[in-house]
């Protein structure tokens, strides 16, 4: 019998501190405009997406929100979600592709292959042109099976270029298309993560389908309608950093709580 109690103990205690570890729900802002990212949350680099807590909002970009859109969302879409701790902003990327390209163009010119864009204005001064917070970082699926501790990364524009920002990522094959996890670092752009901080950010993924030139273009932000923002900040979205409290990997707080209610 007390046995059995202490392993009904033992669930509750966990189930009670999990819950307490982050709200219900946090706000996703609005698709195209702001996302709302919390804090602080460290991710382990590894394309598996199990350290996501559950209430992190995913905003989708559809397959036809772009400059080229693409005939469904199997063929092309993507979903991104961001979270941060002190020295990170991380974002993870799940991207729905029918036909992986790789290799073709690389380097600066990943943009032409299957990729992903990542646009960080550290001051968000809406300039229309890039100062030296500003950055451009292209992922490609080139970097799968690669050193996520030092991809290759494309986004050679601007005073502070994609390759030199000190981004890591980590980037998988998926049954759906393939994914990225990246952490940025956020000395690079200058960021002092504090609750309420907004900054200037955007999206984009790059399709490629046959070896040739790029076939779709998806954006998230609403005000880049012309795929300007590898030389224009001003048609970036936002980033909001919102603080949650007690915000821990889910994994580290299971251990704590074990190892607390084992003694």
């Amino acid at each position: 019998m007390r046995k059995g109690f202490s392993i009904v103990f033992v669930l509750i205690a966990i189930f009670a501190i999990h819950s307490m570890a982050f709200p219900a729900k946090i706000d996703p802002g609005k698709l195209g405009v702001i996302y709302y990212c919390a804090f602080p949350v460290t991710i382990t680099l590894d394309g598996k997406f199990d350290d996501w807590p559950s209430v992190v909002p995913w905003h989708k970009v559809p397959h036809d929100r772009g400059t080229q859109p693409a005939p469904d969302d199997n063929d092309a879409s993507y979903e991104f979600a961001c979270v941060a701790d002190e020295n990170y902003l991380y974002v993870a990327f799940k991207v729905r592709d029918d036909k992986k390209v790789v290799g073709e163009d690389t380097g600066c010119n990943v943009w032409k292959d299957d990729s992903v864009e990542v646009y960080i204005d550290g001051g968000n001064e809406k300039a229309n042109s890039y100062d030296a917070n500003d950055s451009q970082v292209t992922i490609g699926r080139d970097n799968v099976g690669g050193d996520p501790e030092h991809p290759k990364l494309g986004g050679c524009v601007g005073q502070l270029q994609g390759p030199n920002t000190g981004t890591k990522a980590f980037v998988v094959d998926t049954d759906y298309g393939w994914a990225v996890e990246a952490a940025l670092p956020l000395e690079t752009w200058g960021i002092e993560l504090r609750d309420g901080l907004v900054i200037g950010f955007n999206t984009h993924l790059n399709d490629d389908d046959d070896k040739g030139p790029r076939d779709h273009k998806l954006i998230w932000s609403e005000k880049d309608v012309a795929d300007t923002s590898w030389k224009d900040p001003s048609v970036f979205g936002e980033l909001k950093f919102v603080e949650v409290k007690l915000a821990v990997s889910p994994r580290d707080k299971l251990a704590t709580v074990w190892g607390a209610l084992k003694r």
